[in-house]
């Protein structure tokens, strides 16, 4: 529940938080290097070419929908937050469809107007879904799921609204981005504006962790220790709505990202979110590089061509929500 109060995590020092994104951003070169020569065909240098600009949209969407996921948990207080579920995802869903169509109808730039729109539908989507979660000026968890997926319901409803204006190509082309698929390549100028929004959000959540460790010990605490929690939580829905706003700008709304990940950093690395920042960012860039590699192999062996990743996260992001939200049913019955 959101009135949860935890322990403040235990210092660590600014040399080991060093040591350990040296280390974490190390390993994902490694894993990126690897899964680069990973594949069917022979790997020539445009083959390598092609699959490292797919890893480098792994990494910043994995990267970014992690932290983001670690950042709501932390904000809200519940486990079971993450951008996918609370319909930020589907917000910038539609934001992106709207550029789609703006883009053909008026001319303007795809890689201006996607992520530009896919913001704005997030940042609607984050003030509608906390505003209907507020009771009496505190969140209840259960009625934030529920409003995410209400909000999620609706922004379908506008997906396929939109799709009534859009050129038979340009459906195609959305089923398969709606599946969660990395592209096989995309504009340097998309790939920049998204990448640097990513990485410049993850510096700034980590900045703030140790006011989300305050958050923590609940509300009064926080504040009394120097934190202002209003103005941190609406700090961090906006970034939280760029950074998704980005991630599925590049390669569609790919869910459980955000819910998986952090529960994982959480449980190895403890709850200290300076750490958390860290961790989380890189080792979801790793998964979904991870996965990815294995979509595009096994889609070829099972000759459905490449899986989209979207699908492999959502087949094991389902079961864990649901393992989740039954264990926090179990502990409000205690």
């Amino acid at each position: 529940m959101t009135d949860t109060v935890e322990q403040l995590p235990a210092s660590i020092t600014a040399r080991k938080l060093l040591v350990e994104f040296l280390v974490f951003g190390g390993a994902t070169l490694i894993v990126a290097g690897f899964c680069s020569f990973v594949g069917l065909a022979e790997t020539t240098f445009p083959v390598w070419a092609n699959r490292f600009g797919r890893l480098v949209i792994a990494a910043a969407v994995g990267g970014g929908l992690a932290t983001a996921g670690m950042a709501l948990q932390g904000i809200l207080r519940n486990p079971l937050a993450e951008p996918y579920i609370l319909g930020i995802s589907s917000g910038a869903g539609v934001g992106v469809l709207v550029g789609v169509l703006l883009a053909g109808k008026i001319g303007l730039a795809a890689w201006i107007s996607s992520p530009l729109l896919a913001l704005v539908g997030a940042v609607v989507t984050c003030v509608v879904v906390y505003s209907i979660a507020q009771r009496r000026g505190r969140l209840d968890p259960y009625a934030l799921i529920l409003s995410g997926v209400i909000v999620n319901v609706f922004n379908g409803a506008v997906i396929l609204t939109i799709l009534l204006f859009l050129d038979p190509g340009e459906i195609i082309g959305y089923i398969g981005w709606s599946m969660g698929r990395l592209p096989d390549g995309t504009s340097w100028q998309m790939l920049t504006v998204c990448g640097l929004s990513v990485a410049a959000c993850c510096c700034v959540l980590f900045m703030r962790g140790w006011a989300f460790n305050c958050l923590g010990l609940g509300d009064d605490v926080a504040g009394s220790s120097g934190v202002s929690v209003g103005r941190l939580r609406i700090e961090t829905f906006a970034l939280v709505s760029l950074m998704t706003a980005a991630a599925v700008s590049l390669a569609g709304p790919i869910g459980f990202v955000g819910l998986i990940i952090p529960h994982i950093c959480r449980f190895v690395f403890g709850a200290d979110h300076r750490r958390l920042a860290i961790t989380s960012c890189f080792v979801g860039s790793c998964v979904l590089m991870i996965a990815d590699t294995i979509g595009r192999t096994v889609g070829h062996y099972a000759g459905v061509g490449d899986i989209p990743v979207g699908i492999l996260t959502a087949l094991s992001g389902g079961p864990f929500f649901i393992y989740l939200l039954r264990r926090r049913l179990r502990e409000v019955e205690i």
